[in-house]
């Protein structure tokens, strides 16, 4: 049995009589118009607005409007007495995957996500919205994105770092989602870990060669002052290059040779404290160089691509920019080399020295061993073995 009667539309006793000059619309217009129908045995009359409408076929329209609107929204699970029932279901059915991409993205600034890691995720999920213009988010299921990631690798653009991200990104995305009751289940549940890429990956992060170090820190001592500083913290600190943007003059302590990290700079804030590392004998004179007490303790380290320390934070690329101009110049810039290889050739040299992988962690402020390790993947290139003899068995 039906929960509801048919929605009709009333207009008022029936005309009798036109006046001179007007017409029976427009005299049953001058009536108060409405819909009714009865909802588990409870009446209910909807007006609207449409009785405020002057000009009757107007009036007439907007009231058939309202007539079919009322019983498609019934058909589809309206319920009069529970209006926040359907305005969430409804909020759920037509949310598009743009808005969703929008609401996003203002969950993360409010959440004080960093700005590089919500435009990582933006390329991803903007990408799919590309691929699925215009589509209901509701309607992207587990097919849908292996589809779309699939699509990705067939055209070269994904390798298998790519495709790992993406599942990463995509389920990040999809249980915010859910979180903001846009969705009940994240469509990436189920999806096939067959899906793979075999897109040879371009390495990054390339250790330097001595060779290459000298010649690099050579030329920028020359013709770049800013940036060879900022390569030196690099190797000397393993700070990351975002936080050491970040650092000002008061995080600074040459007295106790100490370098205070702030929790609103640092990359991994899985709490709210600072860290505080001590600076290696190394890289005291490159500091001792800047006379940093000439300058206020609010300006920045490394705030100026000028003379180093500035009143302003530099921008996210400037150090790498910096970099990627000097190596094009040397044509090293073919070589897999980055601002982080200053970090991966630091963690190789403290190793050959004989540092132990629990001191290069401590160094390197991983919060465990396989991360450090990573760092070493290239160790190889600077082992020679060719003199070692084998033992006979």
């Amino acid at each position: 049995m039906s929960k509801y009667t048919k929605p009709t539309l009333y207009t008022g006793k029936a005309i009798t009589s036109v006046p001179k000059g007007s017409t029976k619309l427009k005299e049953q217009a001058k009536n108060i118009w409405y819909i009714n129908y009865t909802y588990e045995g409870k009446q209910f009359r909807v007006k609207d607005n449409i009785n405020r409408i002057k000009d009757p076929v107007e009036k007439e329209r907007e009231a058939n409007i309202l007539l079919e609107s009322i019983i498609k929204d019934l058909a589809n699970g309206y319920n009069p007495n529970d209006e926040t029932q359907w305005l969430e279901k409804l909020i759920k059915d037509t949310t598009s995957l743009s808005k969703a991409i929008i609401l996003f993205k203002e969950y993360h600034v409010k959440h004080q996500s960093r700005q590089k890691t919500i435009a990582t995720y933006l390329s991803k999920v903007n990408a799919l919205n590309t691929f699925y213009p215009n589509v209901i988010l509701a309607a992207i299921t587990t097919k849908s994105l292996e589809k779309f990631v699939q699509s990705k690798i067939d055209d070269s653009t994904y390798s298998q770092n790519s495709v790992k991200s993406a599942k990463r990104i995509f389920n990040t995305f999809f249980n915010v989602c859910v979180k903001l009751e846009l969705l009940k289940i994240n469509p990436m549940q189920g999806f096939d870990d067959k899906i793979k890429s075999r897109k040879e990956i371009e390495e990054q992060h390339i250790p330097f060669s001595d060779e290459d170090l000298k010649t690099i820190l050579a030329y920028l001592d020359l013709n770049d002052k800013y940036a060879a500083f900022f390569c030196r913290m690099i190797y000397y600190t393993c700070i990351r290059p975002n936080e050491i943007r970040g650092l000002k003059l008061e995080n600074i302590d040459l007295t106790n040779n100490t370098i205070t990290i702030p929790a609103s700079v640092k990359k991994v804030t899985t709490n709210n404290e600072k860290e505080i590392l001590e600076i290696n004998e190394g890289f005291i004179p490159f500091l001792e160089q800047l006379n940093l007490n000439q300058y206020p303790k609010h300006y920045y380290l490394t705030g100026s691509s000028t003379s180093i320390v500035g009143e302003k934070r530099v921008g996210e690329n400037t150090p790498y920019n910096k970099l990627v101009s000097a190596m094009k110049k040397l044509e090293l810039n073919n070589k897999g080399y980055d601002l982080y290889s200053f970090k991966h050739t630091s963690n190789i040299k403290k190793y050959m020295s004989g540092w132990t992988l629990a001191e290069i962690m401590k160094a390197n402020r991983h919060s465990n061993i396989s991360t450090t390790e990573a760092y070493l993947k290239n160790l190889g290139q600077f082992v020679e073995i060719k003199t070692k003899a084998i033992p006979a068995i």
